[in-house]
């Protein structure tokens, strides 16, 4: 098994297991019952369970809905560091326990940033290239692009 390989595994345990300290975090948090943490803890807990479930590729199903749906940004860096960003925010704001929490998602951030610089194979293996609109289609000679599902724009991307 080569080192990436390794390196790759090691991110995807490790970011697993930040994700449960999240979710963990999340729902000791609902239990204050107050309104505000119990919205709070949801958001939180969605977000913790989304990124887990990115971050593990299992199940399958969930998988494939969201490669299949609005929110194919979570296999990105980007997407994922968004996600993070707002989830650390969130924790912050959950006493001791979410700020060492949220340290330990920013740590994970900035720890998978530094692999990419340093290793880019096992950064590409770990997240899908973004998925801009202007990739989407091919250029015809008359200024038409085609997409995948073979539908036909103009250049202003009006429908033909």
């Amino acid at each position: 098994m080569s080192s990436h390989h390794k390196l790759t595994r090691s991110f995807r345990t490790l970011s697993a297991f930040v994700y449960l300290v999240n979710l963990s975090c999340a729902i000791t948090f609902m239990f204050r019952k107050i309104y505000l943490d119990i919205i709070v803890g949801m958001y939180t807990a969605v977000i913790s369970i989304i990124m887990l479930i990115v971050s593990m590729e299992q199940p399958g199903a969930a998988i494939e809905l969201l490669e299949h749906s609005n929110y194919d940004f979570v296999f990105t860096f980007r997407g994922r560091y968004m996600m993070d960003l707002v989830a650390s925010l969130f924790l912050f704001a959950m006493g001791w326990y979410g700020v060492v929490a949220s340290a330990l998602t920013c740590g994970l951030i900035f720890g998978i940033r530094l692999v990419g610089v340093r290793h880019p194979d096992s950064f590409n293996e770990l997240f899908r290239p973004p998925n801009d609109e202007e990739d989407l289609g091919t250029q015809t000679t008359d200024g038409r692009s085609v997409l995948s599902e073979g539908t036909e724009y103009t250049e202003d991307r009006s429908r033909i």
